[in-house]
């Protein structure tokens, strides 16, 4: 194991997956967890789906190994014998792991372990001796997902040393092959065009930004947020975080299916929730990274093993509540349950979800949205597991947690049903965490809005009225065209719905879409009003 783990250090994961964070029941400490990995595919079912577009994708990922294989001095007969190999292994590893819908469950993904009894349990693996080469001290792990461990230690002993060999060569070249020369680049562009409909490769100028990105984030974030995003933004977005909470209060307080005692235990969490707006209030540094403007691969060893010691310095300590786990370039935003807080980038905060110059019917239908969706996910199927402090903890009373089930429920079963290709549906189980963020965060910010002078008004701006912009600003932020690749890609990898149903879903159970639009029966967007989802 020590070529894992010395590789691990430094980027190169492979058959372990090894990180420091919060202890999801005592979430004021960082302890060491493992998760299932070892795959080269996006998901274990596409090992064992029979559909044609599964079954190209299962070739061209073959086609790839092969094509790195004998970019690295192998024979054609060889390199196809060998993806063969590492295509077997993979399969052997993917029947272990754990579908998308499996790992929406918080408790059965938190399985903390002593390391003597996983010693004792995977002899093969030897936990002890793997944390001693990752300088790892700790005398118990998070073992995210059991049964990929479990089958780990059978593999290990079961497929023949040279074969694993060939396999950890396959995956190194696969994490490195963007990396390296031209025909690296090229033979892993060739398999992504099969499995996302990439139709042509990125400007060296798109993969050093993101290169930058990716390895010097905070560096990056300091310029651009310099150059685009003035405190003035940073102060209008601060009021639209604390209105759209503010209506969320209010939310809460008229719902007719809660009782009073977990009104009041919904709303201390969510009077509790840190927000954290544009970057960081410390700045990462990296000194520790060694750049060579000669040295391209180097540099990127060099940064992802200064990652790795950054995280592993966290292990047994108390968390550190100021870091964020994006870069402020990025456009994203995120609700960490664990230390219930939502995250809004500088990277976001731009036209068309922010702009300053805008007025608040833009806003609000797109940032708003944001904000009650990143709001939602403390209160979805997942977020709702935590307390306020960010431990998985019990907050609910039983009547008011199966209520709740039974919404979640309407929302799985509705987006079940959409169709977003052939006969293609969304995995309502999978997706029904956003989906209900979607539908609250639109509810939500156009209560927000209707506190606001212009909410409380009728005058049009080019024909429209307030609430018409509202909802156009919602479509308008998910503006979005994809190849039908890349939507299955999504469909089957990807928490969200498509783009196209995070607007039609939510609006379609908005009474006030409804009549700004006077949309009546016979629209394709009508539901029956008893049909409407409301959850908060």
């Amino acid at each position: 194991m020590h070529f894992v783990t010395n590789n691990m250090m430094v980027g190169n994961g492979s058959i372990l997956s090894f990180y420091v964070g919060p202890d999801d029941k005592n979430s004021q400490m960082n302890i060491a967890h493992a998760n299932q990995t070892g795959i080269g595919l996006p998901d274990r079912d596409y090992y064992f789906s029979e559909d044609a577009e599964t079954v190209a994708i299962q070739q061209a990922y073959k086609k790839y190994l092969s094509s790195l294989f004998r970019l690295t001095g192998s024979s054609e007969a060889e390199a196809r014998e060998k993806a063969d190999l590492v295509y077997d292994i993979d399969k052997q590893i993917a029947q272990s792991h754990r579908t998308r819908i499996e790992r929406r469950d918080v408790k059965a993904n938190y399985n903390k372990m002593a390391v003597s009894d996983l010693d004792e349990k995977h002899p093969n693996i030897a936990w002890s001796a793997v944390l001693d080469d990752l300088n790892a001290q700790t005398d118990s792990i998070d073992v995210g997902q059991p049964e990929y461990y479990d089958q780990l230690n059978s593999l290990l002993k079961t497929v023949p040393l040279e074969d694993w060999k060939v396999y950890l060569k396959a995956h190194t070249l696969q994490n490195y092959a963007d990396n390296l020369s031209k025909p690296f680049v090229d033979a892993a562009f060739e398999y992504s065009k099969v499995i996302s409909g990439q139709a042509v490769q990125k400007t060296r100028g798109e993969i050093m930004a993101s290169a930058v990105d990716d390895y010097l984030g905070e560096a990056l974030g300091q310029l651009y947020v310099k150059k685009y995003f003035p405190e003035e933004a940073k102060e209008r977005m601060q009021q639209l975080v604390d209105n759209v909470q503010k209506a969320y209060a209010a939310r809460i307080d008229k719902l007719e299916w809660m009782s009073d005692s977990t009104k009041l235990k919904a709303k201390e969490k969510l009077a509790a929730i840190t927000k954290k707006i544009g970057y960081p209030d410390h700045w990462k540094e990296y000194n520790n990274v060694t750049i060579d403007s000669n040295k391209y691969f180097e540099n990127i060893v060099s940064a992802s093993s200064a990652a790795y010691q950054r995280n592993l310095e966290k292990l047994g300590k108390p968390v550190d509540k100021s870091e964020w786990f994006t870069t402020p370039s990025t456009v994203t935003a995120y609700n960490n349950p664990s230390a219930n807080e939502i995250v809004f980038p500088a990277g976001i905060l731009q036209p068309p979800y922010f702009d300053n110059e805008a007025d608040d019917a833009l806003n609000y239908g797109g940032i708003g949205m944001v904000i009650g969706h990143e709001l939602t996910h403390t209160f979805d199927d997942q977020g709702a597991q935590f307390d306020k402090e960010g431990n998985v903890k019990n907050w609910w009373t039983d009547s008011d947690y199966e209520k709740f089930k039974s919404k979640i429920q309407q929302v799985i079963d509705q987006y079940s049903e959409f169709t977003v290709l052939d006969s293609l549906h969304i995995k309502g189980a999978m997706t029904v965490g956003e989906n209900t963020a979607d539908i609250a965060g639109v509810a939500v910010a156009y209560d927000a809005f209707k506190m606001t002078k212009e909410g409380k008004d009728s005058t049009k701006i080019g024909d429209f009225t307030p609430d018409q912009r509202f909802f156009l600003s919602v479509a308008k932020i998910w503006r979005v065209k994809m190849k039908d690749e890349f939507l299955r890609l999504w469909i089957n990898n990807n928490p969200h719905s498509p783009p196209l149903w995070r607007v039609n879903g939510p609006l379609m159970n908005n009474p006030h879409f409804y009549e700004a639009f006077d949309v009546k029966p016979e629209d394709s967007l009508y539901v029956a009003e008893e049909d409407r989802i409301v959850i908060w």
